[in-house]
């Protein structure tokens, strides 16, 4: 073969492989994109179930001694001053039919 011909071919597998590179990175781009997708989806998901167990804790003692169970259960210490820190209280009934201590027990009230 030429030299030219083989310079040729070898603009042409410079070329190819640049493409190839390109498409690469949007793929790369594509999935990281759907990623952050999924992971709004999901962040969203938990938002929402937590706003409603925190409703329904106002107004069932049921949801608030299962608030502090999971508080319990918490165990990365990150986690656990998130809630420590910022002066969280678990969500109680106003009007509590079935009054219990904190460990689930029915007062009897």
């Amino acid at each position: 073969m030429s030299d030219a011909v083989q310079h040729k071919k070898s603009a042409k597998i410079i070329a190819a492989e640049e493409r190839l590179e390109q498409a690469k990175r949007a793929l790369r781009d594509a999935k990281q994109a759907e990623n952050r997708q999924q992971r709004k989806i999901a962040d969203r998901q938990k938002i929402i179930l937590g706003a409603t167990l925190l409703n329904l804790a106002e107004r069932d003692e049921r949801f608030s001694r299962v608030i502090d169970e999971l508080l319990k259960r918490l165990t990365r210490e990150q986690d656990v001053k998130a809630f420590r820190d910022n002066g969280f209280v678990t969500p109680r009934p106003e009007n509590d039919q079935n009054p219990t201590t904190e460990d689930g027990v029915h007062t009897g009230a």
